[in-house]
């Protein structure tokens, strides 16, 4: 399941260190220049519209899974820490922080006079607030997971807050920017949790309009904590779901600035760029597809059953086919996290092989095959095309899939309620590997949609979030790695470009991979 929830010098110890990724490689295809960097001082005004395929479904990032709802979040809310666009941890809502030496207490000192949205000064005891609003089972959000090594959160005094682990964590600060934002109580407390169109953040940004399945209305904070920004006074996402329509108004000037996912797209925007009608910028990304399988239904609860499936596709050729070649296949970590990746050489099952995949059959009970269907949310073309890509190629093990498009909200819905025999779909964006696999492959994961389970895997897992060295850690991964493979309670097909394509009027924008909107708080538009 794809969610693309990840929100990104203090002080930075070495188990800082370790969860700091490297930035997903990238180029540019600029009209004027190598980047889209600022050639004109920044200014204040103006209006920008960003084309977005598809609406939002809440403003709850604590509850948020789908494609939408971010890119609007990242503009109205904070962390206490962010990535940078070189994957470094910075300051957000807290100012500096210290790391005690076993690594088990975090102290947080936060900025002061920051507000409210709706009015009010954030505190430290709204941080704690939102720490345990976010581990509660009463929320049950999908992060909740992410945060189970926190024993304790303690406001020391109203700008200081003291986060104590039950056990050393490398990745926390990472999930702390991933995952946690700071919200107001009271205000939550006024709307009784439901903050499904309704915000009251310290970002940016503030939520003025929003009409559903047209367009949602951002405008500039004035009072937002870093001096001088926002520069552009109002962001509207404006949704239109063809790709053509959106290409057609970013070359007409209706829009300023968009993201594509569909590789179909790339080759008609690059041209735009070598025009000099657009700025563009295209990264390997830290998603990737897949197929997912339902462990707990029928033959998928044999793993030689997975395998066999694993063995009967052919992955470069679903690259070439649905991807355009514009990717490369990969294991459940993608090449932009190049210092974790293992080659896919290392995976037998990479290797297509129908005569093997028909002996794992044979062996699990199904010589002869069986049926299944594969749901596959119709407003993403690749994840549906993926679908029928993967349906083709079991044929020649016997093996009938059905391809079941299925409309956006009923896809979430069936992933959150575990109601489907197996789906295709993108996970990923993650910036550190226990990011990549805790949540969604260990025994009761919160996002583990694919109710999968194996000690073995827990194990690991565990191990990988304790130890401290980032040799230690690389060598517990790369094992994972190849048993998650292994155990397929997924299919690993291809990581593709992310590519966003903008105004050249546009300044001062610079991609963070995985949390592409953000970094317009600090963009404006000029000549």
């Amino acid at each position: 399941m794809k969610t693309r929830k990840a929100k990104w010098l203090g002080l930075v110890s070495a188990a800082a260190l370790l969860s700091v990724p490297l930035a997903a490689c990238g180029s540019s295809t600029n009209g004027s220049s190598p980047t889209n960097a600022a050639s004109t001082k920044p200014q204040v005004g103006g209006t920008l519209t960003i084309a977005q395929k598809g609406d939002a479904l809440t403003l709850d990032p604590m509850l948020t899974t789908d494609e939408y709802s971010k890119p609007v979040e990242e503009l109205l809310y904070n962390s206490l820490v962010k990535l940078s666009s070189t994957g470094k941890i910075e300051p957000d809502l807290a100012k500096s922080w210290s790391i005690s030496a076993n690594h088990l207490v975090y102290t947080f000192h936060l900025r002061s006079h920051v507000q409210f949205h709706q009015g009010g000064t954030m505190t430290a005891s709204d941080v704690v607030y939102s720490f345990n609003r976010i581990m509660s089972s009463k929320l049950a959000s999908p992060w909740a997971s992410f945060f189970q090594t926190v024993g304790s959160v303690k406001a020391l005094n109203p700008s200081t807050v003291q986060v104590a682990l039950t056990r050393p964590y490398s990745p926390f600060l990472t999930v702390v920017a991933s995952f946690l934002v700071v919200m107001n109580p009271t205000f939550v407390s006024q709307h009784k949790g439901n903050l499904q169109r309704v915000e009251d953040g310290t970002g940016p940004y503030i939520l003025k309009d929003w009409v559903p399945n047209q367009s949602i209305t951002l405008v500039r904070n004035p009072h937002y904590f870093i001096k001088g920004e926002p520069y552009i006074n109002k962001i509207v996402f404006q949704i239109v779901p063809s790709s053509t329509s959106r290409i057609a108004a970013l070359q007409s000037g209706q829009a300023q600035f968009a993201e594509f996912l569909d590789p179909a797209n790339y080759s008609k925007l690059e041209d735009m760029a070598k025009a000099h009608d657009i700025n563009t910028e295209k990264f390997i990304s830290s998603d990737y597809h897949m197929l997912g399988f339902n462990t707990k239904w029928g033959p998928f609860k044999n793993p030689k059953v997975r395998l066999a499936l694993s063995y009967a596709i052919n992955r470069p050729r679903i690259l070439d086919q649905v991807g355009y070649g514009e990717g490369a296949v990969t294991g459940i970590l993608s090449g932009a996290l190049r210092r974790w990746a293992i080659p896919v050489s290392e995976y037998p099952s990479y290797k297509t092989n129908v005569t093997k995949a028909k002996e794992l059959l044979k062996q699990a009970g199904y010589p002869h095959g069986f049926s299944f269907n594969i749901m596959a949310p119709s407003s993403f073309p690749v994840d549906e095309s993926d679908a029928v890509e993967i349906a083709n190629e079991l044929k020649a093990v016997g093996v009938s899939a059905h391809v079941v498009p299925t409309e956006w909200g009923t896809y979430i819905s069936n992933w959150d309620k575990r109601s489907f025999e197996a789906f295709t779909g993108e996970n990923g964006d993650w910036t550190d590997p226990d990011l990549a696999m805790y949540a969604a492959l260990h025994t009761g994961g919160s996002t583990n949609a694919f109710q999968f389970s194996n000690s073995q895997v827990d194990k690991l897992l565990q191990q990988g979030e304790t130890d401290l060295s980032f040799n230690a850690r690389h060598q517990v991964y790369a094992k994972l790695q190849k048993l998650v493979v292994q155990q397929a309670p997924m299919l690993y097909l291809f990581a593709s470009y992310n590519m966003v394509a903008m105004s050249p009027s546009l300044h001062g924008y610079k991609y963070v991979p995985g949390d592409e909107y953000a970094p317009l708080a600090a963009a404006w538009l000029g000549k």
